[in-house]
């Protein structure tokens, strides 16, 4: 094999083609490229099947040309490419696509083994020349053959040393046939690329980026029902604002955790890491609100804006919109110095940001009641979250965002909210209803990210189908870069795979967007133990428990890593401490009895015992290894696969499991799982 480069493109695109040549040959790369547009010829034909056989990279040139054209010689080239590749090992790098045009992925007619890679968009000669200089370095640091070059990521993934990254097949054939039943993004008609990590995400004071927090609404209406009021006007506010290039907008969980306290306005900056604050309430009577909002800087707590609204609920929109323009005006210019923006101009950014509200105000207003209420995670909670949005639907069928939030409800009460089937049928039936939500959200517009991540965690959980769920998972990061919950979700399926490094990347970056979500804390102190960094998983669970001591998965982690640390009366007093505010208190008792009786032993007795509430399978599985009980372990982990309990995403690292490991059972349940043994 040569180290040439084959360039195949349609006629039609001859002279893009020509300069994309001219600039990979002043690179100094060998490029084979024909600039004849006679397409016959047997000499002709047979230097060309030469050529593909012994290229080192094919780069495909994708356009509206070739979109045009259901036949061509461009084609017979792709599919020569194709059918050569099948005889090459997964992690050899030899497709490049290139995009030229306004072509818009999803919607290209391209092999489906060109999907494999990440596409790179040539319209203008920086492009090209970027395009040109990583060939060099894709060549010359050998990332067209071998493993040396390249850095796995889950499945059999691989990222090489320049950012070519390419996703694997289905691992086996179960989980294809899975894949062909419940498709991926791609399938869909919105491709998934690959994932590559991101730069690391700083955020810091002195960061020249205009930074805000979005703080919750007081609501001054005479009933507390309208609670859900001001606080999804904040929200909304929140999110149309986190989509304006050149803003960091910290995200809900963070900005909302100082509603009802009396924190002051330097502490909350401090806490949450922003410059700004934007404060407010609202009053609500009948048809008509008083929207009263200030934008506070940090530093000095000055006023930079503030304004009062009184307007009809019908009229709702335009003061959102008013209130986000007037606050991105404000913040370009106080914060970097530059002059006001015309009007107009941010107020086409503005509309952008907020396409996928509905029309309907009253669609509008029962999806924020809806998310209201999705938020508080609790049983009656979600059932009335899907009424809501139900309501919403009918009004506004064709409304992305409300099959989004209804498919989110579903999977959240599949986590949160069904605990009257053990068998997991419930669970089952309501991942059924998420994903065909959530698909129906991305038929609406392929352009939202949550329904990737509904999608990414019914395909890991439901389907077993970890390859599917990494694609969600990218597809939902590569939508909204930077956004906290998807993040972690991609973060998570990392971490699932081993992918340590690459998982603490995306965990950083979520802190720094929200830096209280206490989720995103728990999860990376699971990192860090999975690593073997025990004391920093202590640390980072600690933190987690100092931002709220009440949520009580964070204690079963706790009582985790000090179980990993041989301090195990620490252990069992979290895990107490765990159950009693899940409200299992029967069980907290029953583990501080025990242990006050029979010491570690007789804990880990109660807690192959206790009740299932408040206890998980994993947690029960790890008690029976201690004990000796392996056969009964792998008993309560099949169950757990059966029953498609979330914490089957946990086998593959559990450190707890590791006298499991050199069983042919373990490999056999990791198989079942979805894992790759």
């Amino acid at each position: 094999m040569t180290q040439a480069i084959f360039l195949s493109y349609s006629s039609d695109d001859a002279d893009a083609a020509r300069r994309i040549c001219e600039a990979l040959r002043a690179a100094g790369l060998v490029v084979w490229f024909d600039q004849s547009e006679l397409r016959g010829g047997d000499a002709w034909d047979a230097s060309i099947r030469k050529q593909i056989k012994e290229c080192a990279l094919f780069v495909p040139m994708i356009s509206a040309s070739t979109n045009a054209r259901s036949e061509g010689y461009f084609r017979l080239e792709w599919k020569l490419a194709v059918d050569r590749s099948h005889l090459m090992a997964d992690n050899k790098a030899f497709f490049v696509p290139v995009i030229l045009g306004d072509v818009s992925e999803p919607t290209a007619l391209v092999p489906d083994k060109f999907r494999e890679r990440q596409w790179s968009r040539l319209n203008d000669d920086t492009a090209v020349a970027d395009f040109a200089a990583r060939l060099v370095k894709l060549i010359a640091g050998s990332g067209v053959s071998g493993r040396s070059a390249t850095n796995t990521t889950p499945n059999g993934d691989l990222v090489d040393s320049v950012g070519w990254a390419k996703r694997s097949v289905p691992p086996n054939p179960d989980a294809a046939a899975a894949m062909s039943t419940n498709p991926p993004s791609e399938a869909r008609g919105h491709a998934a690329p690959a994932w590559s990590p991101p730069p690391p995400y700083a955020a810091s004071p002195s960061d020249a980026t205009p930074s805000i927090a979005v703080l919750a609404f007081a609501n001054r209406s005479a009933s507390a029902d309208d609670e859900y009021f001001s606080d999804g006007l904040a929200d909304e506010l929140l999110n149309v604002l986190a989509k304006i290039k050149g803003l960091r907008v910290v995200a809900r969980t963070s900005s909302f955790a100082f509603k009802g306290k009396s924190d002051d306005i330097a502490t909350i900056g401090a806490k949450l890491n922003v410059a700004t604050l934007l404060e407010g309430s609202v009053r609500k009577s009948g048809n008509r609100v008083r929207i009263s909002v200030q934008l506070v800087k940090v530093a000095d707590s000055a006023h930079l804006w503030s304004e009062t609204y009184d307007r009809t609920l019908d009229d709702i929109f335009a003061v959102q919109d008013d209130i986000a323009q007037a606050v991105v005006q404000q913040l370009r210019a106080t914060l970097l110095g530059e002059a006001l923006s015309s009007a107009t101009e941010v107020a086409n950014e503005i509309a952008e940001a907020s396409r996928a509200r509905s029309e309907h105000p009253e669609a509008q207003r029962l999806i924020m009641q809806a998310r209201f209420y999705m938020n508080k995670r609790r049983p009656d909670d979600l059932r009335r979250a899907i009424v809501l949005c139900e309501q919403a639907i009918s009004i506004d069928p064709e409304h992305a965002n409300a099959h989004a939030t209804i498919a989110q409800a579903w999977q959240y009460s599949a986590f949160y909210g069904s605990t009257e089937t053990p068998d997991g049928t419930t669970v089952l039936a309501h991942m059924a209803k998420a994903r065909a939500a959530a698909e129906h959200a991305l038929r609406l517009d392929p352009t939202q990210a949550i329904p990737h991540i509904t999608l990414s965690w019914i395909a890991c959980i439901r389907d077993q189908d970890r390859a599917t769920g990494m694609r969600e998972a990218v597809a939902a990061q590569q939508l909204v870069p930077d956004d906290a919950e998807v993040l972690r979700t991609l973060a998570h399926r990392l971490m699932e795979e081993g992918q340590f490094a690459e998982s603490e990347v995306l965990y950083e970056r979520a802190i720094a967007l929200d830096p209280l979500w206490i989720q995103v804390r728990l999860n990376y102190s699971m990192l860090a133990q999975w690593s073997g960094r025990l004391p920093e998983a202590l640390r980072r669970i600690r933190e987690a428990i100092s931002i709220d001591e009440s949520f009580w998965i964070s204690h079963w982690q706790l009582s985790s890593v000090l179980t990993d640390l041989g301090e195990h009366a620490a252990a069992a007093e979290a895990a107490a401490q765990a159950c009693a505010l899940c409200g299992a208190v029967q069980t907290a008792n029953l583990f501080r009895q025990r242990f006050a009786e029979g010491g570690w032993q007789g804990y880990l007795e109660a807690v192959v015992d206790a009740p299932h509430y408040g206890v998980s399978r994993m947690q029960i599985a790890r008690a029976e290894v201690e004990l000796g009980r392996i056969d009964d372990a792998f008993k309560t982990l099949n169950t757990m696969v059966d029953n498609h309990d979330q914490f089957s995403g946990c086998l593959n690292q559990e450190p707890g499991l590791k006298p499991l490991r050199g069983d042919p059972r373990f490999a056999e349940l990791l198989k079942r799982a979805g894992f790759v043994a």
